[in-house]
């Protein structure tokens, strides 16, 4: 069941030339399409979904107007999206070939088929090739066609490298959701019996497999699976090598990396954000970041759109980790920039990483600022990011000397705490009522004695992270090492 405001994020995921393609497509409709344009043009004026104002401007009918509506934003979409997208293409053939045999047209019909079967296994597409074999065998069943042996041969050895591709695609992609599931819970122990425990779990899927045999799709979540694996163990060299494996096998198969360019660059900053956690594999870092920023992503509004948004958090993410808070200052203007460009007000994940680079550059008035721009985005999504930007929040306040903001932002802070039923021994509750509140109320005698037993908490937590560390770790770890030695981000920038 739809959300009221689902029609309304539809809409706003739109690029413009979509919604152009959209209206001219709707308007061949001719009278009957006036109503759903002017409520498609007055929900796409919404920056904020208002219910109560599209039932006072559309009193009948809306709930079915919007419904068809969306349908046929969707009907639309899938034509626009067909032009550059073999995979739509495929499904489409296959379409077309049920149609044509509806009719009688069995030659035409076959030839579409045929058609569909070429873009598949140019995909590697073993679902798909699937449903076009079965409907190559049932297309000659109901025909009662003469076929020899050879070719029912044919079409049964094609239907079994098929299934095999499937059943280990299926079997790599299950795996690595559990190797996920396990990343989340903390990964293995650093002593050896907790990595045998995952050793002996997984090693004949990972560890004693190297993944040649394996269908061209299945390959590739078999190097995910492995990165995933070493990043559970502390194999953190290997994870690197891993995920260099992921890459070369995009470039070994271009046709697949130009259909799924989004997952291309979800693949490369997966590699680059391995290499931060290695000093010397910085350069690589940047390497892979200027040939992403060069590579050509495509034609879509939207591939742009996700290699802005992946470029711009690896790039913050490696100057940050890099200490280059200078390139940082001048970075942040032009991602600014983009998030008007591609629509990206309400991404939390790009706002969160604004937010920790204004954080650590020493600028507390725009950490502020663009905190409560996270804040007032709906609630329930990427909780980790609200918390921790909240306690930057809290820290600018007290940087600024905005005293009545502190006090009212601590004790605020403590109820959202509360109603979200965060434990007293979670990572942000200690930072907050264990550390940052003594620091703030004492006097100037005592605040490096805080500090210092501040450094030390951050060390133990560090020290007992497993696979992952909790998100603004490494920030407070800097932010308390300047204040120890008497430095600020800005005073560095300066010298």
């Amino acid at each position: 069941m739809r959300s009221k405001d689902d029609l309304h994020h539809l809409i706003q995921a739109m690029s413009k030339s979509e919604k152009r393609y959209f209206v001219l497509d709707a308007k061949k409709s001719g009278r009957s399409a006036s109503r759903y344009l002017s409520l498609f043009d007055t929900i796409n004026a919404m920056e904020e979904y208002d219910e109560e104002s599209l039932k006072k401007r559309f009193p009948k009918n809306l709930s079915s107007d919007k419904a068809y509506l969306y349908e046929a934003i969707l009907r639309s979409m899938r034509d626009y999206r067909s032009k550059s997208s073999k995979a739509a293409q495929v499904k489409e053939r296959l379409m077309d070939a049920k149609y044509l045999y509806e009719r009688g047209l069995y030659q035409q019909s076959g030839d579409r088929i045929m058609e569909a079967k070429a873009l598949a296994k140019e995909l590697e597409d073993n679902f798909s090739l699937l449903e076009i074999i079965r409907e190559e065998q049932l297309s000659l069943f109901d025909r009662r066609v003469k076929v020899d042996i050879e070719q029912i041969e044919s079409l049964q050895h094609e239907k079994e490298i098929a299934l095999k591709g499937v059943e280990e695609e299926l079997d790599y992609l299950g795996l690595y959701f559990r190797l996920v599931v396990e990343m989340y819970k903390g990964g293995a122990s650093k002593d050896t019996p907790g990595i045998k425990l995952f050793k002996d779990e997984f090693s004949k899927k990972i560890i004693e497999h190297d993944g040649s045999n394996l269908a061209t799709l299945a390959q590739r979540r078999y190097f995910l699976c492995k990165a995933a694996f070493n990043r559970l163990i502390g194999e953190n060299q290997l994870v690197y090598e891993n995920q260099l494996e992921v890459i070369n096998w995009w470039e070994r198969n271009k046709e697949l990396k130009e259909e799924e360019f989004y997952r291309y660059i979800t693949d490369v900053g997966n590699l680059v954000n391995t290499c931060y956690k290695d000093e010397k594999l910085f350069p690589i870092a940047q390497m892979w970041l200027d040939k992403l920023k060069n590579e050509e992503p495509g034609k879509t509004y939207h591939e742009k759109k996700y290699a802005f948004l992946n470029l711009s958090i690896s790039n913050l993410l490696h100057l940050l980790n890099r200490g280059n808070y200078i390139a940082t200052r001048k970075l942040l203007p032009e991602i600014i920039k983009g998030l008007d460009e591609f629509g990206l007000k309400r991404s939390i994940l790009l706002l969160g990483n604004i937010v920790t680079a204004f954080f650590l550059i020493g600028d507390y008035v725009n950490c502020i600022k663009w905190t409560n721009q996270i804040l007032q985005i709906k609630q329930g999504s990427r909780e980790d990011i609200q918390r921790i930007v909240r306690l930057y929040r809290i820290v600018s306040y007290f940087e600024t000397s905005k005293i009545d903001e502190l006090e009212t932002g601590i004790r605020s802070l403590n109820r959202y705490f509360k109603n979200s039923k965060l434990a007293e021994s979670s990572f942000e509750f200690q930072v907050l009522n264990n550390y940052l509140k003594r620091y703030f109320n004492s006097p100037l005698s005592e605040q490096s004695k805080i500090l210092m037993e501040f450094k030390e908490f951050l060390l133990k937590v560090e020290q007992s992270s497993n696979s992952s560390s909790p998100i603004g770790l490494g920030e407070f770890q800097i932010w308390t090492t300047l204040k120890i030695e008497k430095k600020s981000v800005n005073l560095r920038l300066h010298q």
